[in-house]
């Protein structure tokens, strides 16, 4: 259809040599980053690079195939030019017809391409939405266990174990099993964690699963995390309330040092002598997927609407 073989085939070998080369030193290059460890590409062009090397290897993978055929056409010209076949005419109107059929063919496949790009996308948006909404129950469903499961965690703090929280002498395997006995003990493996007032400079210190150690001799201790005060604010004002045996209720997410409410959670208070010792956070370890700009519900626990204490 009026195109130069020869002229096509040289410009595409010479155009295949050159990306060759390129997807020669690009792999290369790659290689070395990934495998080696030579570190040679910084991280924010390492993703850039990797998809120019896709690139390359995709117009390579091209060149190769029209190189094939355009060779294969000039091999079956000049067979039939030595066995002096006739040369078989196109007429002018079958031209226009194949023309303009190639040119239909374009844009259907172009506008089929658009087409299920816009149906993966609709079908994307409501898999997400779907699954989100099953998070959102999910969720739900896991707070009301923990809702039902943290009055019996806070009757499990016995009065001499109340005392030694509140002289600081508690015992790093009498908490450790209460800890463990928690975890295993109620559904969905919830997490318990408490905060209790520390001795200046500090303000508090939590104790969690992560603050029991090991010594040398298996021996578990105490290696608290303590605090000064927590950057948050609103996580300031909510152990503040609860010191003060009052609720504060979260309408917005809080990732804090002592409360996570992204997570199935409640918290309440550990009293002895009608004076609060200590705060009590119970979580499970669940996490609805973030939201989006089509899907706006979030997952959060406002928190115990009245006081829990024991």
């Amino acid at each position: 259809m009026g195109f130069n073989h020869r002229f096509l085939l040289r410009l595409i070998t010479n155009l295949l040599i050159c990306t060759l080369v390129l997807s020669s030193v690009s792999v290369l290059l790659w290689t070395i980053d990934e495998f080696i460890g030579w570190d040679i590409l910084p991280e924010n062009i390492s993703v850039y690079v990797r998809g120019l090397i896709i690139g390359i290897a995709w117009v390579t993978f091209t060149f190769i195939v029209a190189h094939t055929l355009l060779s294969i056409t000039l091999f079956a010209e000049a067979s039939a030019s030595r066995a002096k076949l006739p040369d078989l005419q196109i007429s002018l109107p079958l031209k226009r017809r194949l023309k303009r059929i190639l040119a239909l063919t374009v844009m259907v496949s172009i506008l089929l391409i658009v087409g299920l790009q816009a149906v993966d996308g609709v079908r994307k948006n409501i898999t997400e939405r779907t699954a989100r909404q099953e998070a959102i129950i999910e969720f739900n469903q896991i707070q009301k266990t923990v809702d039902q499961s943290l009055p019996k965690v806070l009757k499990l703090f016995t009065p001499s174990l109340l005392k030694s929280i509140q002289t600081n002498t508690i015992s790093a395997s009498e908490i450790n099993q209460i800890f463990e006995s928690v975890r295993v003990s109620f559904p969905h493996e919830p997490s318990l964690a408490l905060l209790i007032p520390a001795k200046q400079p500090y303000k508090y210190y939590k104790l969690d699963r992560q603050a029991i150690a090991l010594d040398k001799n298996s021996v578990p201790y105490l290696r608290p995390q303590f605090y000064l005060g927590f950057p948050n604010q609103v996580e300031n004002q909510v152990v503040a309330k609860l010191f003060s045996k009052q609720v504060y209720a979260l309408k917005n997410e809080l990732k804090g040092g002592f409360i996570n409410n992204t997570n199935p959670s409640y918290w309440g208070v550990l009293k002895l002598n009608n004076q609060a010792i200590a705060l009590v956070y119970l979580g499970v370890n669940y996490t609805c997927p973030q939201p989006t700009k089509l899907i706006k519900d979030t997952c959060i626990s406002p928190g115990p609407k009245t006081l829990h204490t024991n």
